[in-house]
């Protein structure tokens, strides 16, 4: 199929005719007047090139059909073409009445839908381990190859032991739960994702496809009705997924450290009935904030570094109001 789209337009000075009648591969059925000899050549021409008369294809009125009007007739003669595989491409055409491009000439227009396929980018990384992975089963034989390589009794200070421990425990993590490619730039490698939501989003492709294919306006109808559903599933299969996760990550997390305390310190100044003067209370934005940044680069698999900062130390004086 060439890539290159082909459109023809002008003044062909010939009638096509109302009815297809012999060049139904060509005429749309949807002309007007009654077809003559320029017309037929016109019609021979589109058949021996493969092509289709744009302005044939769909029912309009008389006036949305008619390209040339003077005081003594009215005719069809302006004609647009594009090649047959590219039919789909056209979504409407017709005449502009009551427009004159030239003294008797009406402006014939035409929408064309073109998909531009962008090419998918890949941001390239570092390999990481796949801790996601990580679950029972796995948990298991990381355990039994960290016992067997006496990653934890190792000997020396403390900063010789870390790293003699946490090289043993990345090298024996490479081995049993693996190694990303290092690059993002689909949802493969999520530790959510599953067999289940790839066929559910594979499905609503197919029918995104078979919605922009449409050539006529109760196919559309139809398949967009399909592409919705389709979408909606995705989603719900995605987010029982994630929730199934999160559980099951959760379920490894002590209970004690799910439970915490927050206690507002007075500052000793001003009224003590007052909220604002204890000390608590404006960190727990700050808290939530922190959390769903995490949240977000753990999705993309990124680096998150944070610092925090005591300005009273670092500065003698700190200007809030300009803060």
């Amino acid at each position: 199929m060439p890539t290159d789209k082909l459109f023809i337009g002008g003044d062909f000075n010939g009638h096509i005719g109302w009815s297809a009648s012999g060049y139904g591969e060509v005429h749309g059925g949807f002309g007007f007047g009654v077809r003559n000899g320029e017309g037929t050549l016109l019609l021979d021409f589109a058949r021996a090139f493969e092509l289709v008369i744009v302005n044939s294809i769909f029912p309009k009125k008389d006036e949305h059909l008619i390209t040339f009007r003077s005081m003594v007739a009215k005719t069809q003669i302006d004609y647009l073409l594009l090649r047959r595989c590219d039919k789909g491409l056209c979504e409407d055409c017709k005449v502009i009445p009551r427009e004159n491009l030239t003294t008797q000439h009406r402006p014939l227009v035409m929408d064309i839908r073109i998909l531009i396929k962008r090419k998918k980018k890949f941001v390239w990384g570092q390999p990481r381990i796949r801790w996601g992975s990580l679950i029972r089963d796995t948990a298991l034989d990381l355990e039994g190859k960290l016992a067997t390589m006496r990653a934890l009794k190792s000997g020396g200070d403390a900063n010789g032991m870390w790293a003699t421990t946490a090289d043993c425990i990345r090298e024996a993590a490479r081995e049993v739960l693996g190694v990303s490619k290092g690059y993002s730039g689909g949802h493969r490698c999520d530790w959510w994702w599953n067999d289940m939501i790839q066929s559910k989003v594979k499905v609503k492709k197919e029918a995104y496809l078979k919605l922009v294919e449409s050539t006529n306006e109760e196919r559309r109808r139809a398949n967009r009705e399909r592409y919705k559903k389709a979408r909606r599933e995705a989603k719900v299969a995605v987010t029982e997924a994630k929730t199934v996760a999160i559980g099951r990550l959760t379920k490894r997390i002590p209970d004690e450290w799910r439970r915490s305390t927050m206690i507002p310190l007075y500052k000793n100044k001003g009224g003590i009935q007052n909220y604002n003067n204890y000390r608590g209370h404006s960190t727990i934005e700050a808290i939530h904030l922190i959390r769903r940044l995490v949240e977000q680069y753990r999705d993309k698999k990124r680096d998150f570094h944070m610092v925090l900062i005591d300005l009273e130390k670092a500065y003698d004086k700190v200007p809030r109001d300009i803060l």
